[in-house]
């Protein structure tokens, strides 16, 4: 009994490792993939009917003989009509919906927007009214699993939300029940910027680098990690908090944050674009007020902008900023040793001033330590990350290993 539950895993782990080479690296052969997987011709070759019979790939014309001439190969890609997923990505004023093929290209978007504090139930109302707009025939039948991304703490046992500062009211509330008894398919739930580094890893400025820290500053901070190509969500699922990382020392030389420090005690507070803008305005003697959040997010990358034209009371400001960020920077690349730390949120997005001064201080800090060689970038995916993150997140349950899969509230491990 045991050798045959042995005998069906290794099967399973060498479709899902097949499918994963063929949607990176196809159009691709048998021969070649044998080559890749170290797997013999044969059992290649009965893989590939399984899923050729399953719908999964497509066989798509001949390659080139090799140099010692011979058969023509026929070569395989990814069907990428076999199957979609939604993707779902929930902030605190609006809410984006995508439907996605299992080459994870978009085939449609929505948006929908609210006030803070409209109930929960009427937000979910209006995505299930945009997720049924969006399938139509033959998505319908073919929906594989939907992915969600939510701020804050998650319950990735329940696929609930624990806490979040800007999502008041919807804690414990069973995003993976709800989705999945509607609509009859495995819904994982994850942290809004472990989407964003899940997205940037699979298909963005991360997809050369197995071990990565993403840093998010927007309404508040956080921090993706990766670690040999996994996500880590640690114990309880709050890896990555940094905005709760206090303060402390860092703050008592006051001729470095002379400008942004309040008294703040947490990195998240005086890291925030709210903070960052007020410092501005209160160096620039701006006195204006705003109608909107949203016209506030554009006035700051407006004033942050100004650092790239030389504005030395803007660059002044950006370098204590800087200096804070190349504190976190320094932690991660002396924690967790990662090759790259990616910088991703509109103010990090909008000054290059900003970046330079970011990794110069962080070279300085790091001077005397053998720690040299990280690469420090800005995200490449911008708004679009935490989307593309929900929508990988839902194709994890096609193309992820059961033997990598966490113990959560996604149990169904072969959605085909």
């Amino acid at each position: 009994m045991e050798n045959s539950a042995n005998q069906k895993l290794l099967k399973q782990l060498n479709e899902i490792r097949l499918l994963n080479i063929i949607k990176q690296k196809g159009p691709i052969s048998r021969s070649e993939l044998a080559k890749q997987t170290r797997i013999s011709k044969v059992a290649i070759s009965d893989i590939v009917n399984r899923l050729n019979n399953e719908g999964f790939i497509l066989e798509i014309g001949k390659g080139q003989s090799t140099n010692r001439g011979g058969k023509r190969p026929t070569l395989l890609k990814l069907n990428p009509e076999n199957g979609y997923v939604i993707g779902i990505e929930i902030q605190r004023r609006h809410a984006v919906v995508v439907l996605a093929n299992i080459q994870s290209e978009i085939k449609e978007m929505r948006r929908i927007f609210y006030q803070p504090g409209t109930p929960y139930m009427e937000i979910i109302s209006r995505l299930f009214e945009e997720i049924d707009r969006l399938l139509t025939d033959p998505y319908a039948s073919k929906l594989i699993s939907i992915g969600i991304g939510i701020p804050g703490f998650v319950d990735y046992k329940k696929g609930s939300l624990i806490f979040a500062d800007s999502m008041v009211g919807w804690e414990g509330l069973p995003f993976s029940s709800i989705f999945s008894e509607r609509y009859n398919v495995p819904t994982l739930v994850e942290n809004d910027v472990n989407n964003i580094t899940l997205g940037e890893s699979l298909k963005g400025a991360g997809r050369s680098y197995p071990n990565m820290v993403c840093i998010w500053i927007g309404e508040g901070l956080g921090a993706g990690i990766i670690v040999d190509g996994q996500l880590v969500r640690g114990a309880t699922g709050s890896a990555g908090e940094i905005g709760y990382l206090e303060i402390a020392n860092f703050c008592l030389r006051r001729e470095k944050t002379k400008s942004l420090y309040h008294d703040h005690t947490y990195f998240g507070e005086i890291l925030s674009e709210k903070n960052l803008l007020a410092t501005l305005h209160e160096k620039l003697g701006i006195k204006e007020i705003y109608d909107n959040e949203e016209d506030e997010k554009k006035a700051l990358i407006r004033l942050v902008k100004r650092s790239d034209r030389g504005d030395r009371d803007v660059c002044a400001i950006l370098e204590e900023y800087a200096y804070l960020l190349s504190i976190i920077c320094s932690v991660f690349i002396k924690t967790i040793n990662p090759n790259l730390i990616l910088l991703s949120g509109k103010v990090l997005e909008n000054s290059d001033y900003l970046i330079d001064q970011i990794r110069k201080q962080n070279h300085q800090s790091l001077k005397n330590l053998s720690l040299q060689g990280v690469t420090l970038q800005v995200g490449s995916l911008g708004e679009n990350a935490g989307i593309q993150g929900a929508i990988d997140l839902a194709l994890l349950t096609l193309f992820e290993s059961p033997v990598t899969r966490r113990t959560n509230h996604y149990k169904r491990h072969k959605p085909y």
